[in-house]
């Protein structure tokens, strides 16, 4: 095992999976209905999940609705963690902060 040596060739992550993974962590979060963003001028196209690089790690903005009767801010907070750690664990880049928006709840049927 002396002459295994460490690869010295990097990984570059597009900007899709990231967001792909991020989308997935946050589905799973029980309270969750949907992930929806609305359009603005920040966010013309309505993605519900952007990044922006940092210089080798990432900011994440994502926006949620909550299931009816499930608590916002318990919601919101479970979705950064699993944002958070979905990212680290499955990309290895570091997700220095989560912003998670609460943009509505489901109606109830």
């Amino acid at each position: 095992m002396d002459n295994v040596r460490p690869a010295s060739r990097s990984v570059n992550i597009s900007d899709e999976v990231i967001c792909r993974v991020a989308a997935l962590a946050a589905q799973d979060v029980e309270g969750v209905a949907a992930l929806r963003a609305p359009r603005s001028l920040q966010n013309p196209m309505g993605q519900a999940v952007q990044i922006h690089n940092l210089d080798g790690a990432i900011a994440v903005d994502a926006s949620i609705t909550v299931k009816s009767g499930a608590r916002a801010v318990p919601v919101a907070s479970a979705v950064q963690q699993a944002i958070k750690s979905g990212i680290q664990d499955m990309t290895g880049v570091t997700a220095v902060s989560v912003h998670v928006e609460v943009t509505g709840m489901e109606e109830e049927v």
